[in-house]
């Protein structure tokens, strides 16, 4: 966590702390995910683990399976103020990503939505309209170019996994499916959607952040009519519009023509280490059940989701996204949005997904051919 994120979670560490006086929660701060990754092995192998911390959706099976993470069924009861109400009260999209061989290993917090950037003004001045599907998408480069526009069309991260994933579920492949008995990634409904981002950055309809790491940087100072992200980069893409005055708005991610839509939950839930003591296992989902409890308070300043029903019909939160729209959009895609399937191994396949697709985008290798093998990897670790 960094800039507004950072700042909140501090801000909610400390309430915390000063509700009570029985626990302490002391932040540590690791800069990026994959610091956070390479400490936590070095952690676990020096026998110096934490207590608690945030988990990719990727990461939880992994740690799960090396015995790293406690189990929290025992530790999710009114005692620990997170019994059945409060686990009811999850969303179900957000509530399938806890548990692991049907035992419970994390607890949802950080969690986001890839949404739809739109630069109003420039949209506005060619004279377009926000596309609902991805063939409205790519047509508006010939609006782009009437225009005498160079800009792109479409902004994506350098990484765009998770863009790719959601347009093969949205064009029928099964991807993974949730019981972990059919892997389609080589299936030609996982395959087109490769092939059309490919012609996108081919034909420089769509760019890649590139050196700027993220996106939302370039897209906040105009250079792409669109961008696709995440919706935690909402306050990003809000700071740099404003010193750019630049206007822009957010829509749900396009679907593909007499599609349904789909989106594809991201973010980070919290999980407990084996090698904390009792004391501080049942201290740690306490301060877990704070945080839900205050979900509208983080997701407010931050850019992240609500993770409970509750919350989703909380004044508060319909107050705010009347005063706030762009957050209308992140709404929406609640009741449609899934999470991935959690499999032992589910992390080294994501970097393998990226270096297949680097190769793909780059380096001209054929889509079916690196998806065949993405596919492969899934099933040996599967066992099908």
């Amino acid at each position: 966590m960094n800039g507004p994120q950072q700042e909140q979670l501090t801000k909610m560490v400390e309430e915390f702390n000063q509700s009570q006086d029985e626990i302490e929660v002391i932040e540590q701060n690791q800069g990026d995910y994959s610091t956070l990754q390479q400490s936590i092995m070095a952690s676990a192998a020096s026998g110096n683990l934490p207590t608690i911390t945030q988990l990719t959706a990727s990461h939880t099976p992994d740690y799960a399976a090396q015995g790293l993470l406690t189990p929290l069924d025992e530790y999710l009861t009114d005692e620990n103020n997170f019994g059945q109400e409060k686990l009811d009260d999850i969303l179900p999209g957000f509530a399938a990503g806890m548990k692991y061989e049907d035992q419970y290993y994390a607890v949802p917090f950080s969690k986001s939505v890839r949404l739809m950037f739109v630069n109003q003004d420039l949209l506005d001045e060619i004279g377009g309209e926000v596309p609902t599907t991805w063939e409205e998408l790519k047509a508006l480069d010939e609006k782009m170019k009437a225009a005498g526009k160079e800009e792109p069309v479409l902004g994506l991260e350098n990484g765009i996994a998770a863009e790719i994933e959601t347009m093969a579920r949205q064009n029928g492949a099964a991807w993974i499916s949730d019981d972990l008995t059919q892997v389609d990634l080589g299936s030609d409904q996982a395959v087109e959607p490769v092939n059309f981002v490919k012609e996108l950055l081919d034909t420089k309809v769509a760019r890649t952040a590139g050196e700027d790491t993220y996106m939302s940087g370039p897209f906040s100072q105009g250079a792409t009519l669109l961008y696709i992200g995440s919706s935690a980069g909402i306050p990003y893409v809000e700071e740099g519009a404003k010193e750019s005055n630049i206007h822009f708005t957010t829509a749900e991610i396009p679907v593909y023509a007499d599609g349904e839509p789909l989106t594809i939950f991201a973010g980070n839930d919290l999980g407990v280490f084996q090698s904390a003591t009792e004391e501080e296992k049942n201290a740690a989902v306490k301060f877990m059940a704070y945080l839900t409890d205050h979900t509208v308070d983080w997701v407010t300043q931050t850019g992240y989701l609500p993770v409970t029903q509750s919350a989703i019909d909380s004044q508060e939160w319909q107050d705010y996204v009347a005063k706030n729209p762009m957050f209308e959009a992140a709404s929406k895609e609640l009741p449609y949005g899934i999470a991935q399937p959690g499999y032992q191994g589910a992390s080294e396949v994501h970097q393998d997904l990226v270096k297949a697709l680097d190769e793909i985008f780059i380096n001209n290798a054929s889509a079916k051919e690196q998806m065949q093998q993405v596919e492969d990897k899934v099933k040996g670790f599967l066992g099908l």
